[in-house]
């Protein structure tokens, strides 16, 4: 059998209370509010050391890498001593990292803080995810993760404003200082009302039964299917964030204020297909889920593409293009995770964390070599954009066939 798709929801721990949606929601915002609140200051950051684009850009991808790492960890000791104080210690981590940012006086130090502040942060993605496999089935952890990663998806809605505002009116070390603040809330916060929701601690009992994990994993077609629809999906995201900050100022002339704002439609339109997947996925199933907002990215890229060649070029021409892409992400992401941490029940938390590794360091290639493309035109991020949406749905064609494996 590949991915369970029947039996009760598991109940809480005796003892404890089911988590809320709010706190989940707040853990799994730490790490996009400080991946996208720091965005809109690269420019300012490259001022400030006077170092090249492409170095500055290692403070997003790096960190992206940093963050995919982590989570090969994550997981696996989650199973094994279980979700709460490996969430805790990953916060805790990302508040010193946020603080050491805001004051470090090289750009290398503020390299090495991303890697660790936004790896930190990691714990709340996959954990969040985990708790909810924990509680749900999947139809219904589809439907649960819709409407914890549409809360969700006010940290990145708001972050890029908040970042753009405090670099314009103060500076761009202002925005790691609010965001050591917003995590030490949520600490405390879950310090107090997350219980522990894994009730098979213990599974993981040394490195090798680890790795054996990961090979099981590996070794499962469902597992790569729901990973790589996730990828690409991010993929074309990324390609889109690591270029923005640079088209933003050297084509439109925007600021950082103003770029945090037009950054909005991206978060809004996540919000929405968020939304939708709330609504109807337990309904429409993780298929039909994929497929339609794989096409809604396909589309939204395409459009980019297409106006770029016939010389329409405006900030609200991709950013209301990134507001469907954002859509389609919203349609897809939460589908396609339940399906990651539903393939084996008993390793959810290695599965989240497994595929988010590999999920995040392919988003950090798309977040990188989009610099080394980036002209005068949106052309070249728009093509990048594109092949990405292709890819999704060459692997969403697939996912009928890996759910009827299951059924088996």
């Amino acid at each position: 059998m590949t991915i369970a798709t029947s039996g009760a929801p598991v109940p809480a721990p005796s003892g404890t209370l089911r988590p809320s949606i709010a706190i989940l929601v707040a853990v799994t915002a730490v790490n996009p509010l400080a991946l996208n609140l720091y965005v809109p200051s690269m420019p300012s950051v490259q001022a400030t050391f006077s170092a090249p684009a492409s170095l500055v850009q290692l403070t997003l991808s790096l960190g992206l890498v940093g963050t995919g790492l982590i989570q090969l960890a994550i997981g696996p000791l989650s199973d094994q001593f279980g979700r709460r104080p490996v969430l805790l210690w990953g916060l805790v981590f990302a508040v010193v990292a946020s603080i050491y940012c805001s004051i470090t006086p090289s750009l290398n130090g503020l390299i090495v803080g991303r890697v660790i502040q936004v790896a930190g942060g990691a714990a709340g993605l996959v954990l969040g995810r985990a708790i909810v496999r924990d509680l749900h089935k999947p139809s219904e952890a589809a439907s649960m993760l819709g409407y914890v990663t549409m809360g969700m998806a006010m940290a990145p809605m708001i972050a890029p404003t908040i970042g753009g505002m405090l670099d314009d009116f103060a500076s761009w070390r202002a925005g790691f200082a609010f965001t050591a603040v917003f995590i030490i809330i949520v600490l405390a916060w879950a310090w107090y009302s997350l219980p522990e929701t894994n009730q098979h601690i213990g599974q993981s009992p040394s490195i090798r039964a680890m790795l054996g994990d990961y090979k099981l994993l590996l070794g499962l077609k469902s597992f790569w299917v729901f990973t790589m629809v996730t990828a690409f999906t991010g993929g074309s995201f990324f390609a889109f964030l690591g270029g923005a900050p640079y088209v933003s100022r050297h084509i439109f002339d925007l600021g950082a204020t103003e770029y945090g704002l037009y950054f909005m439609l991206v978060a809004i339109g996540y919000s929405l297909g968020n939304y939708i997947t709330g609504r109807y996925a337990s309904r429409l199933g993780l298929f039909r889920m994929i497929l339609g907002g794989g096409l809604v990215t396909l589309g939204s890229c395409a459009s980019i593409v297409l106006l770029s060649l016939v010389g329409i070029e405006t900030p609200a021409t991709l950013f209301g293009g990134m507001f469907f892409l954002g859509a389609g992400n919203g349609m897809v992401m939460p589908s396609a995770s339940a399906g990651v941490v539903s393939v084996l029940p008993r390793l959810a938390g290695s599965a989240s964390g497994l595929s988010g590794a590999i999920v995040t360091l392919i988003c950090a290639l798309f977040s990188y070599v989009v610099a080394f493309v980036l002209t005068d035109s949106l052309m070249p991020m728009g093509l990048l954009m594109t092949a990405s949406g292709l890819a999704i749905l060459v692997f969403a064609i697939m996912v009928p066939s890996v759910l009827q494996d299951a059924d088996a």
